[in-house]
């Protein structure tokens, strides 16, 4: 994979783990799997928040904030209740 591939692969995964977690919250889960990958993803975002604290991106801008926003602006609007 060239860098720039690695680079957004890691900002995806980066918002996808974000989301997750802020999903699993809102959705106040309580199965015991549930709970072991809601507490799973906390780890892992701790681990991610810890390593991109010092950057830029995340100390000056809303670009994480804004990828989220976006994602959810194209959930509501291609949203099938068929599925």
């Amino acid at each position: 994979m060239n860098p720039k591939k690695v680079n957004v692969k890691m900002h995806l995964f980066y918002c996808l783990m974000q989301l997750l977690l802020e999903c699993l919250d809102e959705l106040k889960v309580t199965s015991p799997k549930m709970l072991k990958l809601k507490e799973d993803l906390t780890e892992m975002c701790e681990l991610l928040n810890n390593e991109c604290a010092n950057t830029f991106t995340i100390q000056k801008t809303t670009y994480f904030s804004e990828i989220s926003n976006k994602i959810y602006t194209l959930m509501r609007k291609h949203f099938d209740n068929k599925m």
